[in-house]
């Protein structure tokens, strides 16, 4: 049974370079993997640029088809967007989506959505963004990121702790955003099932884990995607 993994969370998360790490990662141990840009919010800081060297890595994908952007009321999306679960059905799939007004409900676009098996949704956090600074606030914005729509599999099945101020980003830093996190994930029941962190951090942690959760070092790409 294939899987299809998505990564939401609010702007600046870090979700698109989560998204596009895990599909790197499946790549090198072998698997086939379509990596999907559903990001209809900021199209013009998008995987589009990035489109040759994933290609080349082995990463199918399907893209935003241009760079226009109209903010918070979103863009328009393509056949081959809306279809992406229907195209190649042999691959994994991993899905990109938009913060936006709409949270997760974008994912009701994508045709026969209601009959994948084996969906999980990993909201990506990073504790220096306002919108989700605190145990709070990250709590408002799940409530906000569920969307209307509260259809069986639309619901978060991990977190994933991204706490980071780009290139001035700390040890403590990351260890403080993991901690907040970590207060949330006991009051909703659900684990964090990673912290991310720049690969250049790989010799802080022993055995690649920090409070036994896995640590996923990052080759941070995105910043080469803004136009």
């Amino acid at each position: 049974m294939r899987k299809v993994e998505i990564y939401t969370g609010a702007y600046a998360s870090g979700k698109s370079e989560n998204a596009i790490n895990r599909a790197i990662e499946y790549i090198k141990l072998g698997e086939k993997i379509t990596l999907v840009d559903l990001d209809t919010v900021e199209p013009a800081y998008c995987m589009r640029p990035l489109e040759d060297t994933l290609r080349k890595m082995g990463i199918d994908l399907i893209l935003q088809s241009d760079y226009f952007g109209l903010g918070e009321a979103g863009s328009y999306v393509t056949n081959e967007q809306i279809n992406c679960l229907k195209k190649n059905q042999d691959n994994d799939i991993i899905i990109d989506v938009g913060y936006g007004v709409t949270g997760l409900d974008t994912l009701d676009i994508l045709n026969d959505i209601d009959n994948e098996k084996n969906i999980d949704i990993f909201l990506v956090v990073n504790t220096s963004k306002f919108e989700t600074r605190d145990v709070e606030s990250i709590l408002e914005y799940i409530q906000f990121n569920s969307g209307e729509n509260k259809k069986p599999w639309k619901k978060i099945s991990g977190l994933i702790s991204n706490t980071h101020l780009g290139d001035e980003t700390t040890i403590e830093d990351i260890k403080r955003g993991y901690e907040i996190l970590k207060e949330v994930s006991i009051k909703i029941a659900i684990p964090i099932v990673a912290l991310s962190v720049d690969e250049k951090f790989r010799n802080e942690f022993i055995e690649d884990k920090y409070d036994n959760t896995p640590v996923r070092y990052l080759n941070r790409l995105m910043p080469k995607a803004l136009w």
